[in-house]
Parts: structure tokens; C-alpha cells; sequence
């Protein structure tokens, strides 16, 4: 089939770092590599990391409009659209609809929430408005966890919806060579990967082994990415010399570097805050999976059933418990062999493929049925 994949999200560059960036590329490759002509339209391509290997990219900026993108979607013979929602959402359901092409939904968050709650948007009462109508007139929607499940519904009662998580490429971190890191050699090294946002943890992390020091004498924990968070805890570590010692920031990651990083790691943290409405569906924790990395995580969300029993889960918020966990794993070499081995089988049940064919089948049971079908 030829596809459109469409994100208007003008914080999404289609090449940056964060992990919806990452969505963005790798749901798109994953449809090409099933044998779909992809035609990927963004508000922005961005830079930073590689680019997806789809038939064609074309940014179409921020503010698009309903003719533009009709002219997008003929111009390229799309014959289904899967749309990445977004604030900025509603001009491709429009053209689609005007063409007759069925229309899949991604949601991945309750962005509306999210910009009121983060980002100052005052005008909640239209905003949630437009949002139900964006809902209600999709085909079906996808969304990344079971929090958004009922979110969905409870914004558009009739939407069909189904849970569609993130992947990961498993070949290719299960293959990568170890990165070299700052670590002296025979070092237990912990790893967070990600944007470092308040509610990701990190502070928690560094609390957390801290506590552990200096009594871990080989244990080293390395942080990748970049946030919000980043300079109060590249200043907390700088602060205190056992933690300088220890805690190494690398900073940003390009994502195809990211495989590397985790084959030299020895225990991944996914150490998120509490939350009342958790509705992520953590790339880190997948592609610890794949690294064959035992994972520590929060009970929260659909984090349990993820990482399965590949990895120890402790009360969110609890960084007494957290340095419980990691320390348990850094002193048992058998048990986070025996944890390494269960990842990698558990991160087969979630891969790009595996959501890419969940597209696919939505797109398949959208088309209109044939003249003259039975």
C-alpha cells in the first residue's frame, strides 16, 4: 500500500532526540520495511540523527493547512493515512476525508492535559473540544498504553480503539559492540537513557545510588540524554565528590549511538515518579529489553507487563526501595545474568514490526470493500 504518515507537531522534529522523534521514525521505517510505499509529512525534519528509510519525507511546517495536505495526499496516491495526533491535528482528517481515505489516529498522550498542565495553555474548555471532535471523527484510534485506553473512550465514547505499545529494534541493539565508556574496567555499570524531564526520575536515580556509595565500590552510573533536569543534577553531582567520582552525564545521544551505550551496561533504571494517570509506554524500558538489560522500573502503568520478569519493580517515589533494587542486582553478578536472558526473550513480544502490523491491519480493516464483494 502506499501510506501517509503524517505529524504536525511542530516539538516533534522528525530527526531530533526525544523519544516521540524516535516513535516518529521508527513506526514509519517499520511500515516501509513491511513493503509499504511510506511518504512521511512533518512540520519539521530537524537534525541530529539519521533519517528513516521511507519512500519520501516532506515537511510541511507548522501551521498546514486542510488544502495543503489534500494536495500532499494526492500528490503521493496515498490510499490510508495514520496521523501522529497533535495539538495542530484536524486538517489532514479533513482531506482525507474529502479524498475517502481511511484515517488511523496515534495518541500518544493526553496532549491537551499536558499543555494546560506544562506548557500554559489557558483555553482548556475549546481545546477539549476540538480534541473530541478530532476523536470521534478518526477510523480508529492507536494509542500506547492502557491508561490512554480509557482516556480515549472517555473523550469519544464510539471511537474505536486499540492498544498499539512502542517497539524496538531488537536485532540491532541485541548486535551492537559495547560503547567505551568513562568506567574503570570490571565496573557494574547502571544506565538511564532518555529526556530528563522532572517526572522521569533522575534526581531520584542519583538519590537513590548515592546512598549506595561508597560501599559499591565498583558500581558506576552513567546518564544519557538531556532536559530540563540536567543542569540541577550535572550540579548536584559536581557538588560532591564521591558523586563526581561515580556519576557520569553523557549528555544528548544520538539514537543510533544508543544500542552501544546499553551493550556496555549492566542494569537499565526506568525510575519515573508517581503518577495518578500514567500513560507512557517507556521506549527506555524496551530497549533495555533488547540490550539484554535487567530493567528496574516502578509498578506504574503497563511497565509491569512490559518488562515481565526481566527485571525488579519497587514502589514509585520510594528511592529507599529503588536502592534496594539496584543494589541487589549490583551485587548479584547470577542474578542479572539470569535477568539478561529473560530480557532478551521479552523484548521479541514488542517490536516495531509487531506495531507496524497492528497499523496494518487497521489501515486493511478501514478500506472500503470492493464493488461487487461478498
Amino acid at each position: 500500500m502506499k501510506l501517509a504518515y503524517v505529524c504536525l507537531d511542530r516539538g516533534i522534529p522528525l530527526l531530533g532526540h526525544k523519544g516521540a522523534s524516535v516513535h516518529v521514525r521508527a513506526i514509519s521505517a517499520a511500515l516501509g520495511a513491511r513493503g509499504h510505499e511510506v511518504v512521511v509529512a512533518c512540520a519539521r525534519v530537524g537534525e541530529g540523527n539519521p533519517a528513516p528509510a521511507v519512500h519520501e519525507i516532506v515537511e510541511v511546517g507548522p501551521s498546514a493547512g486542510e488544502e495543503q495536505m489534500e494536495r500532499l495526499l494526492r500528490l503521493s496516491g496515498a490510499e490510508a493515512v495514520v496521523e501522529r495526533y497533535a495539538l495542530e491535528s484536524g486538517p489532514t482528517r479533513g482531506a482525507s476525508a474529502r479524498l475517502g481515505l481511511p484515517h488511523i489516529l496515534e495518541v500518544n498522550a493526553p496532549l491537551v492535559w499536558e499543555a494546560h498542565r506544562h506548557r500554559g495553555l489557558a483555553d482548556l474548555t475549546p481545546a477539549l473540544e476540538r480534541e473530541r471532535w478530532i476523536f470521534a471523527r478518526a477510523d480508529v484510534i492507536a494509542v500506547v498504553s492502557r491508561a490512554l485506553v480509557g482516556y480515549v473512550r472517555t473523550v469519544a465514547p464510539a471511537a474505536q480503539v486499540e492498544w498499539v505499545p512502542n517497539g524496538v529494534d531488537c536485532d540491532r541493539f541485541a548486535a551492537a559492540a559495547p560503547a567505551r565508556l568513562p568506567v574503570p574496567a570490571g565496573s557494574v555499570v547502571v544506565g538511564f537513557v532518555g529526556s530528563m524531564k522532572a517526572w522521569h526520575g533522575v534526581d531520584d536515580l542519583v538519590t537513590a545510588f548515592g546512598s549506595l556509595l561508597p560501599a559499591a565500590h565498583n558500581a558506576h552510573l552513567v546518564l544519557a540524554g538531556s532536559g530540563p533536569e540536567e543542569a540541577t543534577v550535572a550540579a548536584r553531582v559536581q557538588s560532591d565528590p564521591v558523586l563526581r567520582e561515580r556519576i557520569h552525564l553523557l549528555g544528548a545521544l544520538r539514537h543510533d549511538l544508543v544500542p552501544s551505550l546499553l551493550a556496555a551496561v549492566d542494569v537499565g533504571a526506568a525510575p519515573y515518579r508517581p503518577s495518578d494517570d500514567f500513560y507512557f509506554c517507556p521506549l527506555k524500558a524496551l530497549e533495555y529489553l533488547a540490550a539484554g538489560v535487567p530493567t528496574v522500573h516502578p509498578g506504574l502503568g503497563d511497565l509491569p507487563e512490559l518488562v515481565g520478569d526481566a527485571g525488579l519493580a519497587y514502589p514509585a517515589g520510594d528511592t529507599s526501595a529503588l536502592a534496594s533494587v539496584l543494589g541487589r542486582l549490583i551485587a548479584d553478578v547470577r542474578l542479572r545474568a539470569e535477568l539478561a536472558t529473560r530480557a532478551g526473550r521479552r523484548a521479541r513480544l514488542w517490536t516495531w514490526d509487531r506495531a507496524a502490523q497492528r497499523l496494518e491491519d487497521m489501515v486493511r480493516a478501514s478500506l472500503p470493500t470492493p464493488t461487487g464483494a461478498a
